[in-house]
């Protein structure tokens, strides 16, 4: 009995011994060649389903390209001079040169290994490959391939490419913000604030002032608009017409707007006047969606954009004409004659029904016309997406016809989005931020790899109420605001900083485009270990202000697009956050006085406006300057240009002002109206509206002049003084 069992035991094992013999033998290990000469591997190759898998070092790298393995991210990422391959362990969708594509074999961990698909990857580099079933091995044929240009934008197409783009966004964007823990400067995430230094201005009648414009003929929405004798202001007490009357002043009207809109800017064409305010709607999220039970289950929002278009022929009974909704956060809007142009965003929160759910939902962008009560969804095959952009959200761009009634919005939806906006009046360009690979550094076994930032941007030509893409280019370095962006004789002219101020490794430059977007001239690196925090564009002149301990002011002189060059360098203390224009030999700084510490680095004083002297461009210089305050002083014209009311015919210039004293104590809350020249400007009266320092609802916010008189507006008052003799003679509540 034994030796029966003895027996079957010793077949068996000899079957098996044989069996795997015969295996090992049968399974040829596959060979790979690139032009020709053997690639050889500490770990074989693989074949799955008819695919031949390989380590990711070796080939890709003898094919000229630079492989890095994200261990925070599980993405590879494989990149020669002309393409770039990104790839997450165990999906079926990848990303090429920024465009979402599907493979059948995906990258894998295989005993702790990364492997990654041979043909897919070399193809897609630009290479030819060949198999050989006769010797079970792959010829990979170089190719001197062009450099590969991104498109100006693709299509999603459908549900599981919009889900694939969203997660290799997430992961990336993780990874650098989170992970990395990159600190983001205040200075940089004060997006769409400033203005471009070409302002002219354009009274809405004759004296009257208007907004502080960026472009002629470019209406930038604000808080306030006149049309020299109605005045359209929004109040913490609804949106009011005031009778400028001075001796008389009335509010005529409150503009019924929509009890859920929170207004943020309007603006005036003919006899239109276009509000545009923010819809939240929230709701309660399903209980039976979280993880545990909850007493109350937690809210979430809708952020959604009103477009409301009344007809004030009636001054004292506006008539709604036009009403949509659109799905989002307004960004940015412009009035050119008689068409609106508006830029949405919506932030797209998918992250808990990702984790939740294994068929995520993902909203689809909408706008709805709310006088008709018809709703328009945006499809996936509708959407398009600008490859290598950085953040999850959609970005709609809107252009409205404010004349003819039964006109359609112009509404196309892009996945990813901008911060920034420059408009011409044909053009808008939308600057957005590209984070790509740093393959300067050394690679080891525990490498992370960094990144570089650069602004990508988007040209769209404005055509009579439509926005078409146009074309796109892209500059090393990020940008400040919208003012960092100008176009000048066909030209597109863009300034930014390059690399991380506090880690001594930031450069500041000038780069010049052509109208393919394409860079004609450069001017880098300039005053190093510093960033920029403001540029001035008027002309064949560009004024660029630096900081890190003093403020130096560069004269460039762009006259040969081609070359620009720098003329002048100015170094005072402190910083401009903000440069207007007075005419072509003078600029105005707005910023900070700056005063060393104890440790040699700098601090804020007070706030300082300083006027300079630029008719020799070789010697700029500071013909007067002023200090209002200690620290803690602001005024939110050293962040918003629309703030600030400038005449030079007028000879006038005023902004609101909180000042502080020492020791931060608040001294006084209003506005600081100055006599303004040419070449010199001097303090002419202060308003304040209230008694003390007290400024709940009394902040001013707003000045304007109409004939001989100064407005000022907080949300509870509006106050009339003479220019004559500064003496008030009227003032009316607003809040009401």
């Amino acid at each position: 009995m034994k030796a029966n069992v003895i027996t079957k035991i010793a077949v068996l094992v000899v079957i098996l011994v044989f069996s795997l013999g015969m295996t090992a033998f049968g399974a040829q290990a596959v060979s790979v060649y690139v032009d020709n000469e053997k690639i050889e591997f500490d770990v074989a190759p693989i074949v799955e389903d008819g695919r031949t898998l390989v380590p990711l070092r070796g080939v890709f790298e003898k094919l000229g390209a630079r492989v890095d393995w994200n261990k925070n991210i599980s993405e590879v990422v494989i990149k020669d001079e002309n393409n770039e391959i990104e790839m997450i362990l165990g999906k079926d969708k990848v990303i090429v040169n920024g465009e979402v594509r599907d493979i059948d074999v995906s990258t894998r961990m295989i005993n702790s290994r990364a492997f990654a698909p041979l043909r897919f990857i070399s193809e897609n580099m630009g290479h030819t490959v060949r198999w050989d079933k006769n010797t079970n091995s792959v010829y990979i044929t170089r190719e001197n391939t062009s450099n590969a240009q991104r498109s100006q934008f693709l299509k999603v197409g459908s549900k599981e490419n919009l889900l694939a783009l969203l997660e290799y966004n997430g992961k990336l964007y993780n990874y650098i913000w989170a992970e990395r823990g990159i600190a983001v400067d205040d200075a940089v995430v004060n997006k769409e604030v400033n203005a471009s230094p070409e302002m002219v201005e354009a009274p809405a009648a004759p004296d009257s002032s208007e907004t502080n414009n960026q472009v002629e003929g470019v209406q930038e929405g604000d808080i306030i608009k006149n049309d020299g004798k109605y005045i359209y202001i929004n109040t913490s007490g609804g949106l009011k017409i005031i009778d400028s009357n001075p001796s008389a002043p009335k509010v005529t009207a409150t503009v019924n707007v929509p009890e859920n809109t929170s207004v943020s800017e309007i603006f005036t064409a003919g006899n239109k006047l276009i509000v545009i305010g923010q819809n939240n709607i929230f709701h309660i999220m399903n209980s039976e969606k979280t993880a545990e039970a909850r007493i109350m289950p937690p809210r979430y929002y809708d952020d959604r954009t009103n477009v409301l278009v009344y007809n004030v022929n009636n001054i004292e009974k506006p008539v709604l004409e036009k009403e949509f909704i659109f799905d989002g956060n307004y960004l940015t809007g412009r009035v050119i004659e008689d068409k609106l142009y508006l830029i949405n965003t919506k932030n797209i929160n998918y992250y808990y029904d990702l984790y939740s759910k294994s068929d995520p939902d993902i909203p689809l962008p909408y706008y709805t016309d709310v006088l008709s009560d018809k709703k328009y969804e945006i499809g996936y095959g509708d959407i398009k997406y600008f490859p290598g952009y950085i953040d999850s959200r959609y970005m709609y761009t809107v252009g409205i016809d404010l004349v003819d009634k039964s006109s359609k919005p112009d509404v196309d939806v892009y996945l990813g989005g901008s911060d920034t906006v420059y408009v011409s009046k044909d053009s808008m360009y939308a600057a957005i931020a590209d984070y790509s690979y740093d393959y300067s550094g050394t690679q080891t076994e525990l490498y992370n790899p960094a990144y570089t930032a650069s602004t990508v941007i988007y040209k769209f030509s404005l055509n009579d109420g439509s926005i078409d893409v146009e074309s796109q280019g892209s500059v090393p370095g990020t940008i400040i605001n919208q003012f960092s962006m100008d176009e000048y004789g066909g030209m597109f002219r863009i300034a930014t900083t390059t690399g991380e101020m506090w880690q001594n490794t930031s450069k500041n430059n000038l780069y010049i485009l052509n109208d393919k977007l394409k860079i004609t001239g450069m001017l880098e690196g300039l005053a190093p270990g510093e960033r920029i925090y403001s540029t001035r564009f008027a002309g064949n002149r560009i004024y660029m202000v630096t900081f890190r301990q003093v403020d130096p002011l560069f004269v460039i002189d762009a006259s040969n697009p081609q070359k620009p060059v720098v003329k002048g360098m100015l170094k005072i203390p402190g910083y401009s956050t903000y440069l207007h224009i007075v005419d072509e030999n003078h600029i105005l700084g707005f910023g900070y006085d700056t005063q060393e510490n104890q440790w040699g680095g700098t601090v804020n004083g007070g706030m300082k406006i300083s006027m300079f002297d630029v008719t020799d461009t070789d010697k700029p210089k500071e013909v007067r300057s002023e200090i209002i305050g200690k620290a803690g002083t602001y005024s939110e014209v050293l962040y918003n240009h629309k703030s600030l009311m400038f005449s030079l015919s007028k000879g006038l210039m005023a902004f609101p002002v909180s000042v502080s004293g020492e020791n931060y104590k608040a001294e006084f809350n209003g506005a600081y109206i100055y006599n303004v020249s040419k070449d010199s400007f001097m303090f002419k009266n202060k308003i304040s509206h209230t008694d003390d320092v007290e400024t709940y609802g009394n902040e001013v916010r707003r000045i304007i002049y109409i004939g001989n008189y100064i407005y000022t507006f907080s949300d509870n008052e509006m106050h009339i003084h003479s220019i004559e003799n500064n003496k008030k003679v009227n003032k009316i509540n607003i809040s009401q």
